[in-house]
């Protein structure tokens, strides 16, 4: 069920923006094809991924996005099986704000694609 859940709301969306546990371990090695989004740790400069502060971080849990200054909560749109669309409603440095994004997930990098603006984060060792 909640395997079922988190592929419902970030994958079958985002690749599967935010998946099972047990597919976390499964997400290694080069791939072209998209995968389903898994919780984790991820960060645009994988050099960064130790560092607690980076201001590039990004923490999946289920349907909760927490950035440097800003926590999301993640509305599925619709999408395609490796893919999902949505809205980040988020609240950050005292203000709220909606984030109208795309995700992909691909081996180990999660891509969210807003207003034709393609960021990729990669995904941190656990």
């Amino acid at each position: 069920m909640k395997i079922r859940r988190r592929l419902m709301v970030l994958s079958t969306l985002a690749i599967a923006a935010c998946v099972p546990e047990s597919a976390e371990d499964s997400m290694a090695g080069p791939s072209d094809s998209t995968l389903p989004v898994v919780d984790g740790v991820y960060n645009l400069d994988a050099a960064e991924c130790g560092n607690q502060n980076s201001m590039t971080r990004l923490r999946v849990q289920g349907d909760t996005f927490r950035f440097y200054e800003s926590e999301c909560t993640f509305g599925r749109k619709g999408g395609q099986p490796n893919a999902s669309e949505g809205t980040l409603m988020c609240l950050g440095e005292g203000q709220r704000f909606n984030r109208d994004i795309r995700m992909e997930a691909q081996a180990n990098v999660l891509r969210i694609i807003e207003n034709d603006a393609k960021l990729d984060y990669s995904r941190c060792p656990a």
